[in-house]
């Protein structure tokens, strides 16, 4: 998604209307431009940004930050798409299966990496909530019997 967000892609087209030789090629411009490493991290911040969003848990830090590396919504929702459907029947390895699960929040976790996040004190309400970004990991540490605060 970051690479087609960084790329020629038009801000906007239908699915249909283009091959998907062309978004493959969208990708590798945008990945180019953007190298590896900066790639990665807007990938993880990424992630982690979706993960906060489908649990109503974006930090304020972390939407400014989201905004201000993709300014252009519609944009953004259009890369997505894209990106979306170029993976649909892509064969990933285990390294990127395993890399595609890595995702953080963009200035720092409201959980600080335990897996919880502290709730405003309210009757009859759970004084804290799995972390979304970090909740699987707590979790999988507590069913070993290790430790779960970072």
């Amino acid at each position: 998604m970051a690479a087609l967000y960084a790329s020629d892609m038009p801000n906007r087209f239908r699915a249909g209307s283009v091959k998907a030789t062309q978004v493959a090629a969208w990708i590798v411009q945008g990945a180019e431009r953007l190298g590896a490493e900066e790639l990665r991290q807007q990938a993880v911040f990424s992630y982690g940004q979706r993960l906060m969003e489908m649990g109503a848990r974006v930090p304020v830090h972390a939407q400014a930050a989201h905004e201000r590396r993709f300014p252009r919504a519609g944009r953004l929702d259009q890369a997505e798409r894209a990106a979306a459907g170029s993976t649909v029947w892509a064969r990933l390895s285990a390294s990127a299966l395993a890399r595609n699960a890595d995702a953080e929040v963009e200035g720092g976790c409201p959980c600080g990496g335990r897996g919880w996040i502290a709730m405003p004190p309210l009757p009859e309400a759970p004084d804290a909530m799995t972390c979304p970004v970090h909740g699987r990991e707590a979790t999988r540490r507590h069913a070993a019997g290790q430790a779960v605060s970072a």
